[in-house]
């Protein structure tokens, strides 16, 4: 794909996966437009900042998302802007479904060459080895939110004939993420010191590194795939939450002692969440390249240089108690 002159809108492209994606995008010669809350999370984009135009806005806001698309006419939009699970059960259906609807209703009118939604595991509940055909079954608000909403964008392709592509993502890590996020939390706690208390670690999740995960985003705009193709994106490998603790500490040969048991289970917990990724190896040729280790490794050697990151977001955090 020649990407001179064609032009990527990321909405939420401020954020840890955006970040990753943005700076792809820059590399292979997108013009890229980053959409986003005037948040504190612009702070990832500092340094990429000449090379990228930000709009700040509110993709809640309709008038707002049409005039950035009637303006750009972007040639693809990635659409990964979202919400936390620390948010009111309107505000997830608020972002997502009409946040999403915002954006359809936009390039129905400009069309598109290719509409990448950032979808979640969360649609599924509890479960290993889900396809993308599964039921389904959230255990959250914010699932539902995502489930809503993978339904919105599956029928405006088929009835409006918008080619949609979603990523169902599993777990993502690595650089950029949130301190608060658990692979942060052990490197950062393991550099300095301090007491690691857990839950259990019983819990079954399916990590894949970033750097995998936007691969995904770059081969779902450059294979010829259907409109309103869904893809499970994930190692494919259930790995207990204590497994990833342990290998993260014993790759930092550090001798902090994880409290597991320290800290009760949430409730609501999804116990087991893995899936599927038959469907991107044959529908995009994708499938990881990191093993688990690789990636943390990776993931350990970019904290060590960006420990001032984590400060200012935690302390930004702080602020807003």
């Amino acid at each position: 794909m020649n990407a001179q002159n064609k032009q990527a809108l990321v909405t939420g492209g401020a954020g840890a996966i955006g970040i990753n994606l943005v700076s792809r995008l820059i590399k292979e010669g997108f013009n890229v437009t980053v959409f986003s809350l005037p948040a504190p999370d612009l702070f990832r984009l500092k340094n990429i900042g000449k090379k990228v135009e930000i709009v700040t806005g509110d993709i809640t806001h309709g008038e707002q998302v049409k005039a950035v698309i009637s303006r750009l006419k972007p040639h693809y939009v990635f659409h990964l802007a979202s919400t936390t699970m620390a948010v009111t059960p309107v505000k997830h259906i608020e972002v997502n479904a009409i946040g999403t609807i915002n954006l359809l209703e936009a390039l129905r009118e400009t069309g598109v060459d290719r509409f990448i939604y950032t979808g979640s595991a969360a649609v599924y509940g509890s479960g290993n080895q889900v396809k993308e055909n599964a039921k389904f079954l959230p255990d959250s608000v914010f699932g539902a939110a995502k489930a809503s909403t993978s339904i919105i964008v599956e029928t405006y392709a088929r009835v409006y004939k918008i080619p949609t592509v979603e990523l169902r993502f599993f777990l993502p890590y690595g650089p950029w993420e949130h301190p608060n996020r658990l692979i942060p939390h052990i490197i950062l706690s393991a550099l300095s010191g301090k007491e690691l208390p857990l839950t259990a670690g019983k819990q079954e999740r399916d990590p894949t590194y970033i750097e995998d995960v936007i691969d995904a985003f770059m081969l779902s705009i450059k294979k010829p795939v259907p409109p309103g193709s869904i893809f499970n994106i994930g190692s494919g490998k259930a790995v207990t939450v204590r497994k990833i603790v342990e290998q993260t500490l014993a790759l930092m040969g550090n001798s902090v002692k994880p409290k597991f048991g320290a800290v009760p289970t949430r409730e609501n917990e999804i116990m087991k969440m893995s899936g599927d990724i038959k469907a991107a190896a044959k529908g995009l040729g994708w499938k990881p390249k990191h093993t688990l280790e690789e990636g943390l490794q990776k993931t350990i050697d970019w904290w060590k240089k960006n420990q001032a990151f984590a400060r200012y977001m935690l302390e930004d955090a702080a602020t807003k108690k």
